[in-house]
């Protein structure tokens, strides 16, 4: 994961800092060049008519679109848009829009004219946007949030979906619904400090700490004549009849006093806003689809963290 410089904190300075590397950095040779590490989400897109290959160039800050209607991609031209472009969508054969991660802005290019010829505010990172009901949705991922402008009234100040997780970036619409991948989602896993499992909240005899994770024993065993072994915190699971158990079935469910969202795609009906959640999937989501038949498919990881 990078270090989000213009997270709120670092603010202006934090940029302007980034910036003067940048601007020494680009005087000598082979430096010129700030890698902000940022992760594409949708970076290639094709037309309705599928005439046209739109792929976003981050490095460069630009869209770059190729005619493939004859065969091989033949270069048709570039479009400079905003800073580290992760998405493009063609909302129709002559309208791409394109998200940019570190500038905060998308980007609405004309594909006749090869301009860009709105460019709409988001909010701190911005990762993708898809279309249905007459509106634009834009994942707005470090303020977990969905933005909603009005296709019809670009001018008119956007509606704001508030996500219930942290990270919403990929997006995937049927029409009727918009699926928001919750990239950073939890797994129903939280830590208990070395105090809570020191103490008579544990549930193994003589309150061991660090607690057996083999029955009453270790595996690996400890080896003979090992000094004793310092004292730990511990992660433990939700299980599916709702108590909270370590990795060797231990109950700590008396020292869990909280509960944990386990969001990990939303799921906004395009024309209400309402909001719903699957769940129990896995986390790091990073992508997702919805299939010709209306089911939706997750790409992510699962951390057996526990």
């Amino acid at each position: 994961m990078r270090t989000r410089a213009r997270r709120a904190g670092a603010g202006i300075t934090g940029m302007l800092g980034v910036l003067g590397w940048s601007a020494a950095a680009a005087a000598q040779p082979g430096l010129g060049f700030v890698n902000w590490e940022t992760p594409h989400v949708h970076p290639l897109d094709l037309t309705p008519d599928r005439t046209r290959l739109l792929a976003v160039n981050t490095a460069d800050n630009r869209l770059e679109v190729y005619d493939v209607a004859t065969g091989l991609p033949a270069p048709v031209g570039a479009v400079p848009v905003g800073l580290d472009p992760v998405s493009v969508r063609a909302r129709t054969n002559t309208e791409a829009w394109v998200v940019n991660h570190v500038s905060d802005t998308v980007s609405v290019v004309d594909l006749n004219t090869m301009n860009v010829t709105m460019t709409l505010r988001t909010g701190d990172e911005p990762a993708d946007v898809v279309f249905a009901a007459g509106k634009a949705f834009v994942s707005v991922s470090q303020l977990n949030h969905v933005k909603v402008f009005d296709l019809a009234n670009l001018a008119a100040p956007p509606l704001v979906v508030p996500i219930e997780g942290e990270d919403p970036r990929a997006l995937a619409t049927d029409g009727t619904r918009v699926y928001a991948a919750i990239f950073e989602s939890g797994n129903q896993t939280t830590i208990l400090g070395q105090p809570v499992v020191s103490s008579a909240a544990n549930p193994y005899p003589g309150d061991q700490n660090p607690p057996p994770n083999a029955g009453a024993g270790f595996d690996p065993p400890l080896a003979p004549g090992l000094p004793p072994a310092p004292d730990v915190g511990l992660i433990v699971k939700r299980a599916p009849d709702g108590t909270w158990r370590d990795d060797n079935g231990g109950n700590w469910s008396s020292s869990v006093g909280w509960s944990l969202h386990d969001h990990d795609v939303a799921i906004i009906d395009a024309a209400t806003l309402g909001v719903t959640y699957a769940t129990g999937l896995m986390n790091l989501n990073m992508a997702l689809g919805v299939r010709p038949d209306g089911q939706v498919t997750v790409v992510g990881t699962e951390a057996l963290n526990q």
